[in-house]
């Protein structure tokens, strides 16, 4: 339905007006007297010609109305107003042949394949190997795999990346910590581990920052990693790096990351990136107090140290190696997208400039998708390693809000009442991470995640649940399915025009029509917000409706229409929170 007035109303602008080549947009108008799409077309075209932009309005109306003899039944009116916007509201007719639509579509109700045949480079989670998987990763992870799913929905193909720091001064402090505390013998699973490596780092860390002498044993430790000569120290370094790969798995599987196409780390790159740096010396690079250093002021951007004085690649030499490798793993990339925290914006600018002279063909592919810090309202700021809020901390604390929030029920044992709990957690995790735009700085409020009457994940999934109960128990109480085709619906019927709707049933239609548009708005910005703000407005909008009218004890034709009704909105639930990484739950 979207796409036909965009048709039409495009058809109809280049009959007056052939030179025109731009996109047309429509949005959903502030007053819903207005109608249900809104176009600033005519002032578009108006502002380039330097014509009176409701001049331009009427002339496309007309010629639209003059070709839409066709498709007219399926619009109400169309009319121009304030300065020239012209808006369309649809028939009942209209509305109705828009909900077939989508109880037709099987999966995925995105229409629009706005990056088809693209293929898109994604880099996210980066978690540190002998290090906590801490809340600001969760914020990482959580936003890049839902812009995966984001993109796919759109009809691109991804490949997933994740480039994780394995070697450094945080590797040798855990080492450090590991050879004087020594491996408890009871350390038999991956969370254990884990768990033992937080804590020896937090004690290396405080020794590093605190005793002098340890600071130079630590150095010693890193200097020896790098060379790779001590084969004890590199046996050690090797079984505990893999005793963090084997956590984050878990971790990626517990978020709903159930893959990465290729794992980048540090340790294969820090090399490669001082060669190119030291074979690029006199052309892209310059020597400055020993160091090999980018004047970016040459460019409008600020210099930085590629490899130190002590002949070592910094986070950018080895971020130039990474480049060269991800290149090779996939090289017909026509998007490079990188989601590091905001704090590296600087860092990318210098970056981006540099890897666009190395290889060319990646000039104007790459974006940074940053985002803002993490904290807790309560401005608790450390977990049981002593220096973050761990990821497990975090969902084992939602849980336990989530058992004071769930009422106990003999419809559920004991398993169903944990899986619901950790699915809910979850949930509740990504929306507060994704509700607000990736830029801002995020607070999370323990409480306020799990509520299930307020703007939260669990809110959300509970529509969702009431919505499933409701059409569970139709199947309960008749041998047909609800959407049977021998149902007693104008839908099924092809009358569709005539469906025995209120206001509030056409005024749910409505709400299903923005779903499209919100999602090309998170594609277009890299920013998942738009959908989480539509799911919430599609979520009050079906209470308001769950309020008022009645289903089952309805006539049979109203009953049946109003199945399907409930049928389209749960596609759209289940669609959007899939975008979002967000599992349903058909009971809660």
């Amino acid at each position: 339905m979207i796409q036909l007035i965009k048709n039409s109303l495009q058809k109809a602008v280049l009959e007056i007006y052939p030179d025109f080549s731009g996109e047309i947009e429509l949005d959903e108008p502030k007053d819903k007297l207005h109608g249900d799409f809104s176009s600033n077309i005519a002032m578009k075209i108006a502002k380039d010609l330097g014509k009176n932009p409701r001049e331009v309005a009427n002339e496309i109306s007309d010629k639209w109305s003059v070709a839409s003899d066709k498709w007219s039944v399926y619009f109400e009116q169309v009319e121009i107003a304030g300065p020239g916007f012209i808006n369309f509201k649809l028939s009942k007719k209209g509305l109705s042949e828009f909900l077939g639509n989508i109880l037709k579509t099987k999966d995925d109700l995105i229409g629009t394949k706005l990056l088809e045949k693209q293929k898109f480079f994604v880099e996210f989670a980066h978690p540190n190997t002998h290090k906590a998987f801490h809340i600001g990763h969760l914020r990482n992870i959580c936003l890049g795999e839902s812009l995966v799913r984001i993109f796919e929905s759109h009809g691109a193909e991804v490949f997933r990346a994740n480039y994780q720091g394995d070697i450094g001064p945080h590797v040798a402090k855990c080492i450090w910590a590991i050879q004087r505390e020594g491996i408890p013998e009871n350390l038999n699973d991956a969370q254990k581990r884990a768990e033992f490596l937080g804590k020896v780092y937090a004690i290396g860390g405080k020794a590093y920052e605190n005793d002098e002498k340890a600071k130079a044993e630590i150095i010693e430790i890193n200097k020896d990693i790098y060379i790779g000569e001590n084969q004890n120290l590199i046996k050690l370094y090797k079984m505990t790096r893999q005793w963090s790969l084997d956590y984050f798995e878990i971790i990626y599987a517990k978020l709903g990351t159930k893959k990465f196409d290729r794992l980048f780390f540090e340790s294969e790159v820090f090399q490669n990136g001082k060669k190119i740096v030291e074979e690029n010396l006199g052309k892209i690079f310059t020597k400055s107090e020993g160091a090999i250093v980018f004047e970016g002021e040459k460019y409008g951007l600020h210099t930085r140290v590629f490899v130190t004085k002590n002949n070592t690649a910094t986070y950018e030499g080895k971020e130039l190696g990474l480049a060269f490798k991800e290149y090779e793993a996939c090289p017909d990339m026509d998007k490079k997208v990188h989601i590091v925290a905001n704090e590296q914006s600087g860092y990318f600018q210098v970056l981006f400039k540099v890897i666009e002279m190395l290889l060319p063909k990646l000039i104007g592919k790459q974006v940074h998708v940053d985002y803002g810090i993490v904290k807790l309202t309560t401005g608790k700021m450390s977990s049981r390693t002593g220096d973050v809020i761990t990821a497990e901390w975090l969902i084992d604390e939602l849980k336990n809000e989530i058992a004071n929030v769930i009422k106990k029920s003999e419809e559920f044992n004991l398993d169903e009442i944990e899986n619901i709990k950790e699915k809910v957690a979850i949930g509740a995790i990504k929306f507060v991470m994704l509700y607000s735009a990736s830029k801002n700085d995020i607070s999370f409020d323990l409480k306020k995640a799990v509520r299930l009457d307020g703007d939260s994940g669990p809110y959300i999934q509970y529509a969702y649940a009431r919505i499933r109960a409701i059409l569970r128990r139709k199947e309960d109480k008749s041998p047909q399915p609800p959407l049977s085709r021998g149902s007693k619906s104008p839908l099924d019927k092809g009358d569709l025009g005539d469906l025995p709707f209120n206001e509030k049933d056409f005024g749910l239609i409505r709400k299903l029509l923005y779903f499209e548009k919100a999602v090309k708005n998170s594609t277009l910005n890299y920013s998942p917000h738009f959908i989480c703000h539509y799911l919430l407005d599609l979520t009050s909008e079906f209470s308001s409706w769950y309020a008022v009218n009645r289903v089952l004890d309805e006539k049979e034709d109203l009953k049946n229409a109003r199945l399907q009704l409930l049928e389209a909105v749960s596609k759209v639930f289940k669609n959007g929170l899939y975008l979002l990484g967000i599992e349903t739950l058909e009971r809660m």
